[in-house]
């Protein structure tokens, strides 16, 4: 008896076992959901290489699908953006974009834009002249609304010690915005009225604005004075001759310009343009300002030259369909103005 007894004590209690037992057991069962986790996102991956290779969105019918090598490259933000956007223009669901179908897009985003911006400008306006409430939206008033809308505490009179405790960033918007309301001030610098206001936020979608484009170009062109153009007054003129916030408003060579003239400017075929026919030719809503950017985004992205544009070149070239028209028109426009 004593032997076996001996044996009984050196024997582990079930008491010290139990833990041990258990725990090992909680390993086990992470491991497998771990391996059967991975297993599921590896035959997901799969699937979703597969459909892209073959040019099947799992995003949805109307999606182009982004391949998975480009995806990984890019954010997750700018992929849907772009994604969304391509869809979009693609009125026919072919997966592919032709020029006509991207001027077109950007054509409308640019007319929604500065629907938008005259829209919403009055209600801005009011919403900032409240100190006093005069019909004038002073500078003081402007920067006090602006800095609060930053989440930051001050007026345009902060003293220097907190002004220079401002982002680098913040600072230089500040000076771009002061430069920009000079500009626009046309009656008194230190306030500016209704039609002021929306020059000075969007100058794209400002009339007054666009009136003075027209005067430039008469100043510039009309040589002999009469307020008219001529196809030979507006294709001589060099672009060199303009400043540089003005070379937009026009083709690069004189042939492009004559071209341009007689299909575009001349409404009429007088032989000679006038003022209405400048302002509808300057106006960023003319569909000449989508079919130029169009075609400058094909000329970078359409990597194959068949004047098509699939998803993966888009995706190629993001940087330059993230800033265009396409995607960003506001910033976009401010950029050119």
């Amino acid at each position: 008896m004593a032997k076996p007894a001996k044996f009984l004590r050196n024997v582990p209690r079930w008491s010290t076992l139990f833990p041990v037992v258990l725990y090992v057991l909680f390993i086990l069962c992470i491991l497998v959901l771990a391996f059967s986790s991975r297993s599921q996102s590896d035959a997901k991956l799969r699937k979703a290489e597969h459909g892209a290779i073959n040019g099947v969105s799992n995003n949805g019918p109307n999606v182009p699908a982004v391949p998975s090598l480009v995806y990984r490259k890019l954010e997750e933000g700018v992929v849907n953006e772009l994604s969304v956007a391509f869809a979009k223009a693609d009125t026919n669901g072919d997966k592919h974009l032709t020029v006509q179908e991207l001027a077109k897009f950007i054509n409308f985003k640019i007319r929604e834009h500065i629907d938008e911006a005259i829209r919403t400008n009055p209600i801005m306006f009011v919403e900032i002249d409240h100190k006093p409430r005069d019909g004038l939206v002073s500078w003081d008033e402007y920067q006090s609304y602006w800095l609060h809308e930053k989440g930051i505490q001050g007026d345009s009179h902060m003293k220097k010690a907190m002004f220079d405790k401002l982002d680098r960033k913040i600072k230089e918007s500040i000076a771009r915005d002061k430069a920009h309301w000079m500009e626009a001030a046309r009656t008194d610098p230190l306030s500016l009225t209704l039609d002021e206001f929306l020059s000075f936020r969007h100058p794209e979608s400002s009339t007054v604005n666009l009136l003075n484009l027209v005067d430039d170009i008469l100043r510039q062109f009309d040589v002999d004075g009469d307020d008219l153009l001529t196809v030979e007054e507006f294709s001589d003129v060099q672009t060199t001759d303009l400043g540089e916030g003005k070379k937009f408003i026009l083709s690069q060579n004189v042939r492009e310009r004559k071209e341009e003239f007689a299909k575009v400017i001349d409404k009429n075929r007088d032989g000679k343009a006038d003022r209405g026919e400048l302002l509808s030719y300057v106006d960023p809503r003319h569909p000449r300002y989508a079919i130029q950017e169009a075609s400058t985004l094909f000329s970078l992205a359409d990597t194959n030259n068949d004047k098509k544009l699939v998803m993966h070149e888009v995706l190629a070239s993001s940087a330059i369909f993230i800033s265009s028209k396409m995607i960003h028109t506001a910033e976009s426009f401010h950029d050119e103005f």
